[in-house]
């Protein structure tokens, strides 16, 4: 017995592919889905408060997977290094 495959139309999911959205994903909070975007709000953190590598590692722990706007991720990093 052969099976056929049949494609079905994306768009009745959410958009599917076309959106740029994979399947299943959603996106947290107001955190960019794109991880581009969002690598680029947390490093342009890092360069505003100069922190160091140690800084950086703790910073990312702290947010990862909160879905943090960059405004929050810069208050977060403020509070927890004690910087104005």
């Amino acid at each position: 017995m052969m099976r056929l495959l049949i494609p079905i139309n994306l768009s009745f999911f959410g958009g599917g592919f076309r959106s740029g959205r994979s399947l299943g994903r959603k996106q947290q909070g107001s955190t960019p889905m794109n991880n581009q975007k969002q690598n680029t709000q947390f490093n342009a953190v890092v360069r505003e408060l100069g922190l160091d590598k140690r800084q950086q590692r703790q910073l990312h722990e702290e947010i990862t997977g909160q879905g943090f706007s960059f405004r929050e991720i810069m208050e977060i990093a403020r509070d927890m290094f004690g910087l104005n």
